[in-house]
Order: C-alpha cells, then sequence, then structure tokens
C-alpha cells in the first residue's frame, strides 16, 4: 500500500524534534524512513511507466514495420529459389540470406501474426524441384533417420518419402498424426499407472501420509499467529484512542463543511478512503490520512498504541525494502 498519493508530489518533511517520548520518537523515525523509501519506490514506478510508455508509442511502431519489411524481402527472396539457373554457391548463398531473415523475425517479439509456415514449405517445394534421383534418395535417408528419431517410424516405400519432400504438407499431416498416436498412448500409460496407485492407496489408506503431521503442526502455528494478529488489530480498533482519531478525521474531512466544490469532491473521494479502511482495518491507510490531515495527530497516539503500530511499521519498511 503506497503511503503517497500517486499523482501528487508531496512537500520534504523535516525530521520530527524530539518529543521526550521514545516510542513517539521511535514511531517517527519508521514513519518518515517508510515515507522516504516509498517516494523512492513511487519515483521508480513512474520513471517506468514513462519508459514504457515512451517504448509503446515511439519505438514498438518502428519495431513492428522493420518485421513487415523484412518478413516482405524474405517473401521475395523465396520466389527465386525455384530458379534453375543458379549456380550450387549462389543457391546456398540464396539459402543463407533468407535463412538469416526468418531467424531475427522469429526472434523478434514484435512480429505479431506473422506466419512464416508458407515460407517454409515453398522453401522445401521449390528446392525438390532442383534435385536428380541421387540427390532425392540421399535428402529421403536423412528424412527417414529424422522420422525414426521424432517419430519412432516412417513410411516403408520410398516414393511417399519423395512426396514428403516434395510436399510439405503430407509431411506435416505424418507427423501430426504420429503425434496424436503418441499421446493417445501416454494417456493410456498414466491410466494404468493412477489405476495402480489407486489400488496401493487403498492398501495403505489407514497410515498418515509421510509429513502430513509436520504440515499439519506447521499450518497450525500459521493459523494461531494469524488469528492473534487479527485479533490484536480487532482489539486495537476498539480503543478509544483510535476511535477518536477515527472521529476526528471524519470532522475535519466532512466534505459537508468544505464550500469550494472541487475541495468537496476531493474531500468526498478521502472520506470514502477512511470509511473503507476503518471498515476493513485498513491501519496503514487510517495511519495515513491521520498523519496528513491531522495536525494534533501525536497527541491521539496512547502508550498501548504505540507498542502494537511500532513493530508493524517495522515489518512494513521491511517489506518495502525488499520490493525496492
Amino acid at each position: 500500500m503506497s503511503l503517497r498519493h500517486p499523482g501528487r508530489k508531496q512537500p520534504a518533511r523535516q525530521p520530527s524534534p524530539a518529543t521526550g517520548n521514545p516510542a513517539l520518537d521511535l514511531f517517527h523515525r519508521n514513519w518518515q524512513a517508510l515515507e522516504k523509501l516509498q517516494a523512492k519506490i513511487d519515483k521508480q514506478a513512474l520513471n517506468g511507466r514513462d519508459i514504457y510508455q515512451r517504448f509503446t508509442s515511439e519505438i514498438e511502431p518502428l519495431e513492428r514495420q522493420q518485421c513487415e519489411l523484412i518478413f516482405a524481402l524474405a517473401k521475395r527472396l523465396v520466389d527465386f529459389t525455384a530458379r534453375k539457373s543458379f549456380t550450387l554457391w549462389q543457391r546456398e548463398t540464396l539459402h543463407h540470406w533468407i535463412h538469416d531473415l526468418i531467424s531475427y523475425i522469429e526472434s523478434n517479439p514484435f512480429r505479431g501474426e506473422m506466419d512464416l509456415a508458407p515460407l517454409f514449405h515453398q522453401i522445401q517445394t521449390n528446392t525438390a524441384l532442383h534435385m536428380d534421383d541421387e540427390q532425392l534418395d540421399y535428402q529421403c535417408d536423412v528424412l527417414t533417420q529424422m522420422l525414426m528419431e521424432t517419430c519412432g517410424h516412417c513410411p516403408d516405400d520410398i516414393d511417399t518419402l519423395r512426396e514428403m519432400l516434395k510436399n510439405p504438407d503430407r509431411l506435416n499431416e505424418y507427423m501430426m498424426n504420429a503425434a496424436r498416436q503418441h499421446m493417445a498412448e501416454e494417456c493410456n500409460t498414466v491410466d494404468k499407472e493412477e489405476d495402480a496407485r489407486f489400488d496401493d492407496d487403498e492398501l495403505f489408506a489407514d497410515e498418515p501420509l509421510f509429513g502430513t503431521e509436520q504440515q499439519d503442526a506447521f499450518a497450525h502455528a500459521r493459523t494461531r499467529r494469524e488469528q492473534e494478529e487479527e485479533a490484536r488489530i480487532e482489539q486495537l480498533f476498539s480503543k478509544s484512542s483510535l476511535k477518536q482519531l477515527y472521529r476526528k478525521l471524519a470532522l475535519a474531512l466532512h466534505p459537508d463543511r468544505e464550500p469550494d466544490p472541487v475541495m468537496q469532491a476531493e474531500k468526498t473521494r478521502i472520506m470514502g478512503q477512511l470509511s473503507q479502511a476503518w471498515e476493513n482495518k485498513e491501519m496503514f491507510t487510517l495511519l495515513q490520512l491521520a498523519h496528513t490531515h491531522l495536525p494534533e495527530f501525536d497527541n491521539l497516539l496512547s502508550d498501548e498504541n504505540l507498542a502494537y503500530l511500532n513493530p508493524m511499521l517495522k515489518r512494513q519498511l521491511r517489506e518495502l525494502e525488499v520490493s525496492y
């Protein structure tokens, strides 16, 4: 919870003079440390939002435009892969260019919905057009090895393999069917293992699980601490000093006492915060409002309040230090 209004610059607060009350002096030191650290966190968040806004408005459109231009260039170069007049080194150079362009697009987070699959299909189809029987047989051997490693099986006849090389859709269909078959077999295996575990669970149903007692003890201790914390907050809010603090805040912030329409709207908003903080027992919001709007705030804090508030402020300070 921020201790400062996110859109409002707060004046620099001078260190509070010593009051002669050690608990109250400690409260002021903790509170000022919280305000100082929260100001740094707010500034950090504001700078982050500014950087993000500048990036999305100025840099992101250029990145998307760059991807579109490179995609158009890659698409144009892919058309040349069907030419038969290229020498081997020219064809290899062309493929390197296309590979670099496509790799750039694939790794770019701003490529959006660009579909690169048609480019790969066209490259594979055009490449197969330039292969003789010996080259096709070699590529079929490579494809066979790849399918065996990926799927665990491959087509037996050479004509099907050659068709896969010339038509990528056939290869994709074969691999998708193999993947679906593999998933179905895995599901059957998992079902059998679940049935076996279920039988074991029934066999040892009366025995406590390992670590259950320790987990239950830990959960019980945590629940007890949370209940004690809630009880302390409940007790603190029932004290007359905090009730007096709430009533004074409500009196100071009541919008009906404000003639200025703009200030009246602002006080209506703050009164809503105050009511919600009191109803939900949000201690930090209540303290923030009192620290900001009540000059006599110090006089309303009893020693009993401070005995609870100081450790709580210290915990809040540690949490902010971690987040910062």
